[in-house]
């Protein structure tokens, strides 16, 4: 598991928990306390908190945040002098940090530190003992969590001699990477990378970029791009930002790519064969900041093919807590329709409770999803077919959760609407294809059919959708997220699905990004 920080220098850093995911995180996510990093200075505001005052309100309010204080007072200079670490003796210099930040940690409600040292009046071993000393009693006596540095390779020997030997208590390393020249390309940021993951061999380290793009690799030259390599390497621990002050002035721009980066999460094996990606709004929704919006992947059976073994799902689950997996029935063919043509209702739903049984128990999904379009009976078989197989695969605590995927056609709506009038207290999601629609709708066109299906399916959490090819409904490039946006200030957003993974593969996923981003704000 890993973490993501998203960091915005100096003062007071605030650390945004988030789930533990494989290889993401919102930023990539994990212990030490699963966060993302941003940092404002004591004295700013914040949800009309002020910083220069303890804010244990502010804490309460947003259980997912971590405060950490930056230890150089204040980085960089004092006045227009630099700051240099003097310590008169290891032993006086520990004692008197140790008592005066126990002090301020507490009075803050803060939950840990960052070592930003620049300039030194000492050598490196006594840097390595006070520092060193300094943590390891912080945290011996539970008055921090966790631990950062923030190198750069001017300051390395001071740096690299507190890591050897108290490396093992650093939870984060801030390389700033900024410190680099202007212009440095994507291929040398990454040999840079690998230079420190090798000075600080097993560190968890941060990229960094500098909001003005004066040093380093800036982000509208390849930031980016670089992050996105280490992330298929699964070396993206997090990234931090300097400062705060000049992404103030472009709005949080490359923060908010930043997160939606380290937010994204895309499952092995099988996802290229789910015919739908569901973003689904719970309970607890999951907001960004608390960790990935909650995905349920739809896995169609007659592409069993694309899980190799049951071990493969359990894995995907296991290593994403926020991941559930359902089985889709009915769809079409390749070639032809899969028609829904039960014998007889006691037949079909005695065959198919305990095909699906052995299915759903063997590869560890979670629940059904019933997506038939093409029908050889009457509403009212259909009806009673699909409503007691999802009520005796509840009831025998096999699925958690249904869905249906109906679409405008007066064949599809008469069975479907049959079938939520007598069990939509069942269903727990109406996955509508609003993409069935004509290829151009407009906003207010989309919007009209949403408020039509929620009367259709009254009282049911219907999810919007989009095709990721453009060829039918509302694009995502033509408005979708401008409706999807006025339905969740009104709070009728449950979730997006999107057809289909295929073709989301060839854009990089680009709108199933989008569509995470946008779920995970609170409104």
């Amino acid at each position: 598991m890993e973490i993501g920080l998203l960091k915005l220098f100096p003062a007071l850093l605030i650390i945004l928990q988030a789930l533990s995911t494989t290889h993401i995180s919102i930023l990539q996510l994990a212990d030490a306390a699963n966060s993302k990093l941003f940092r404002e200075y004591i004295g700013a505001n914040f949800k009309n908190v002020a910083f220069d005052e303890p804010f244990p309100s502010f804490l309460h309010q947003e259980s997912a945040f971590k405060c950490q204080r930056s230890f150089e007072p204040w980085r960089d200079t004092v006045g227009n002098d630099p700051a240099f670490f003097k310590p008169s003796s290891v032993e006086s210099w520990r004692a008197n940090a140790v008592s005066s930040l126990t002090q301020i940690i507490k009075n803050y409600n803060l939950d840990g530190i960052d070592i930003d040292y620049e300039h030194f009046q000492s050598d490196p071993d006594t840097f390595a003992a006070s520092v060193g000393g300094l943590i390891e009693t912080l945290k011996t006596n539970k008055v921090i969590s966790f631990a950062s540095i923030a190198p750069y390779p001017e300051v390395q020997s001071y740096y690299l001699a507190l890591w050897k030997s108290y490396g093992n208590l650093i939870d984060y390393v801030n390389f700033q990477f900024y410190a680099y020249d202007k212009g440095t390309t994507v291929s040398q940021f990454l040999d840079y990378f690998e230079t420190q993951s090798s000075n600080y061999n097993g560190g968890k380290i941060l990229t960094s970029f500098e909001s003005n793009g004066n040093r380093g690799l800036s982000p509208e030259n390849g930031f980016f791009t670089a992050c996105d390599t280490l992330k298929n390497q699964q070396k993206l621990h997090g990234i931090f930002v300097w400062c705060a002050d000049d992404s103030k002035n472009n709005g949080f721009q490359y923060e908010r790519q930043s997160q939606e980066l380290l937010a994204e999460k895309y499952y092995c094996g099988f996802l290229v064969k789910v015919l739908k990606m569901g973003f689904f709004w719970t309970s607890d929704p999951g907001p960004l900041l608390e960790g990935t919006v909650p995905v349920i992947c739809q896995l169609p059976i007659y592409l069993g093919s694309g899980v190799d073994n049951p071990s493969d799902v359990s894995s995907i689950k296991n290593q994403n807590s926020n991941v559930k997996v359902a089985l889709s029935l009915g769809g079409d063919v390749q070639g032809g329709y899969a028609y829904f043509s039960p014998s007889s209702v006691n037949s079909w739903v005695s065959n198919a409770v305990s095909t699906l049984t052995d299915i759903i128990q063997q590869y560890n999904l979670d629940g059904i999803d019933i997506d038939y379009e093409h029908f050889q009976t009457d509403p009212d078989t259909f009806t009673e077919c699909i409503g007691q197989l999802i009520s005796t695969l509840k009831r025998n605590g096999v699925i958690s959760f249904a869905s249906i995927a109906p679409f405008d056609d007066d064949q599809v709506q008469g069975h479907y609407q049959a079938l939520w009038k007598k069990y939509g207290h069942l269903i727990d999601y109406v996955n509508f294809q609003f993409y069935a629609y004509d290829q151009g709708t407009t906003v207010s066109q989309f919007m009209s059919y949403f408020n039509t299906q929620s009367s259709n399916y009254n009282g049911g959490k219907v999810l919007v959708s989009f095709i990721s090819d453009g060829s039918g409904g509302l694009a995502p490039d033509d408005g979708f997220f401008t409706a999807c946006n006025r339905l969740k200030s009104r709070k009728q957003l449950h979730g997006i699905f999107v057809w289909s993974a295929d073709d989301s593969k060839a854009n990089g996923f680009r709108y199933e990004k989008q569509s995470q981003a946008l779920l995970a704000i609170h409104h």
